[in-house]
């Protein structure tokens, strides 16, 4: 349950990566349980109230991240707006496991700087989550914590860059002249953990990747007792700093802990499973100097593709691993490479397949099959000898132009002329519906009602397909262009593939149609 309070902000709290920087360590006694999250749930306090960034639409998104699971018991503590009277703002430190800053706004009181000082000195806990780093540039005590910041004006004068050099394999401390604080283009990008042995990165993979987010650079600050546990290559491309740099870390204050995490731009970026996960792992350590929570499965934080999640179901990353792991693989297109493809045609002949419903002539030419039509045929249907029921699908393809083909899926036949139905995926030249869904002979019409994209498929070439299929739902792409993404209830759950050749009226054609490199990836649930 989360509470509300009228006071404010800190600054952004997430967790980060780790390796010493010239300083101590943290606590020697911290260690990663193989647990479930503690009972009660740690009491946090997050701050907001003010910053440049949303921070009524991320608050939420925090909260929910953070309450997931009963991991956490949140309260809001949000500060008076610009230019009100933050000598009201005073909340009780003592009375929280640990301090989250969604905040980036003007100082607090000295009152409160002191209580909050004594509160990390005595052992407390605080998490600064993106650009929490941003403030307070005039507090010294506030920039120990956080072991590097941006923008407000820092410079050298405020300490050094911290960087991690792939050539010497370390982190150096460059104290050259420049402000601290820039970013590129919000970009996906990967994390890589350079040590693997904190509490919060033991139950990680060794690289995962990051939604679209801001990528801070040119971070600078005092970097004292700081251990910088992963980093981010910022790419010149992408108007980067050309840097390895550090985006998740952890700082010790007196006796308290600080997590830094440089990730969690804005709602699209919080909705990353690797914000969600660092950041419940980071704040029960800086709570309680262990991570009393599962492992992570490296099929759900991947190295190659970033995943997204609700974050009120963010615990479900830590309890049901390979289900989440399901659910994040949806958003991107099947991959090609990888374990369990198997090739549905051999280059060389028909084996395995059998023609149905119509009298089109199907042969195999320099590894290719041609589908070639047949004046006064019906659609024609080369159909694998198994059915499938869950799986991945890619083929490529290349249509004459003017000729209409397709793909079924999950397909059956009926009446004793073994006419095809069951859903087809569009094959023709463009514009036109190419990858979208059609009910071959079900009285369906198009299953894909809406068709915006009419120029994925490129005329006169091969063209590669992907499909998915899992459950009742149906996912296409052509040449990495997602087409189509639907429900589909009504049609069978499992039937065989089938290379259609369409029918042709008279005084039409010869038209040809070619496939290859056709493969299947059944899934297994």
């Amino acid at each position: 349950m989360r509470h509300t309070q009228l006071l404010t902000p800190l600054t952004h709290f997430l967790f980060a990566g780790l390796i010493l920087i010239g300083g101590l360590a943290p606590n020697a006694n911290s260690r990663v349980a193989a647990a479930e999250p503690a009972t009660p749930p740690l009491k946090a306090l997050l701050i907001d109230g003010q910053n440049n960034h949303q921070w009524k639409e991320t608050t939420p998104l925090i909260v929910e991240i953070l309450e997931s699971g009963n991991f956490a018991d949140v309260t809001i503590a949000t500060t008076p707006g610009k230019g009100g009277d933050l000598s009201t703002f005073s909340p009780n430190f003592s009375d929280y496991d640990v301090v989250v800053s969604n905040y980036n706004g003007e100082p607090w009181s000295a009152e409160t700087q002191q209580a909050f000082e004594k509160y990390m000195t005595e052992g407390g806990g605080f998490v600064s989550v993106h650009a929490a780093d941003n403030s307070f540039p005039a507090w010294e005590a506030y920039n120990r914590m956080i072991g590097v910041g941006g923008w407000g004006g820092r410079n050298e004068k405020d300490g050094p860059y911290v960087r991690w050099k792939e050539d010497i394999q370390k982190f150096t401390r460059d104290m050259s002249k420049g402000g601290g604080g820039t970013h590129g283009s919000r970009v996906p990008f990967q994390i890589v953990v350079r040590n693997a042995d904190h509490p919060i990165t033991q139950g990680l993979p060794r690289s995962f990747m990051q939604v679209v987010d801001e990528l801070y650079g040119r971070l600078r600050g005092p970097a004292e007792n700081m251990e910088v546990l992963a980093t981010a290559y910022s790419d010149p491309a992408t108007r980067g700093t050309g840097e390895h740099e550090p985006i998740l870390m952890t700082i010790q204050f007196g006796q308290g802990r600080v997590f830094h995490s440089t990730l969690g731009h804005d709602v699209a970026a919080m909705n990353g499973l690797a914000f969600q996960t660092t950041l419940r792992r980071g704040t029960a350590w800086a709570a309680t100097g262990e991570v009393n929570l599962p492992a992570v499965d490296g099929q759900v934080l991947t190295s190659n593709e970033a995943a997204s999640g609700d974050p009120a179901a963010a615990s479900d990353v830590e309890s049901k691993p390979s289900a989440v792991a399901a659910s994040a693989a949806l958003d991107a297109p099947p991959k090609l490479d990888g374990d369990g493809w198997k090739s549905l045609f051999d280059g060389k002949s028909l084996t395995g397949w059998t023609q149905k419903n119509g009298t089109a002539s199907y042969r195999v030419e320099e590894g290719v099959i041609v589908g070639k039509t047949a004046v006064g045929s019906p659609n024609s249907f080369l159909c694998s000898d198994e059915n499938y029921k869950d799986f991945e699908l890619t083929f490529e393809v290349n249509v004459d132009d003017g000729l209409n083909s397709g793909v079924q899926i999950r397909s059956q036949t009926r009446d004793e002329g073994g006419r095809v139905y069951g859903p087809q995926v569009e094959i023709e030249s463009a514009p036109g519906e190419s990858g979208y869904i059609y009910g071959e002979a079900t009285g369906r019409g198009w299953i894909t009602k809406e068709q915006p994209i009419k120029d994925a498929y490129q005329n006169g070439e091969f063209n590669r397909y992907r499909v998915r299929a899992i459950g009742d739902r149906i996912q296409t792409w052509i040449n990495d262009t997602k087409i189509a993404d639907i429900v589909d209830p009504e049609s069978s759950s499992e039937g065989f593939i089938g290379l259609q050749v369409h029918g042709i009226g008279k005084n039409q054609g010869p038209f040809e149609v070619r496939w290859r490199d056709i493969r299947v990836r059944p899934i297994q649930n």
